[in-house]
């Protein structure tokens, strides 16, 4: 496993794009829609490239609405034939 590189800023832990979007589980490229949108805070380096605070990625997906499933997640998977199929 790939270490996640973190730069800090004094009292803060700050992400670049790869690693932020595997900390949020999502694509770097919906990242930075996000961040272009507003929903997530970035900032930028010394060099121009964005950064994310852990806090900011963390208010973030706090504000996301709670995962819904669709029935039980451990009801089983029926497997086989379905209603009225013979064999």
């Amino acid at each position: 496993m790939k270490a996640i590189q973190l730069v800090t800023i004094p009292e803060q832990a700050v992400f670049y794009v790869r690693d932020a979007s595997r900390y949020l589980g999502v694509s770097p490229n919906t990242l930075r829609k996000r961040s272009d949108l507003g929903l997530i805070p970035c900032r930028q380096d010394e060099n121009g490239k964005r950064i994310f605070l852990l806090e900011d990625l963390d208010d973030y997906r706090k504000s996301l609405p709670p995962f819904q499933h669709n029935g039980n997640p451990f009801s089983p998977v029926k497997i086989g034939r379905g209603k009225g199929e013979t064999t």
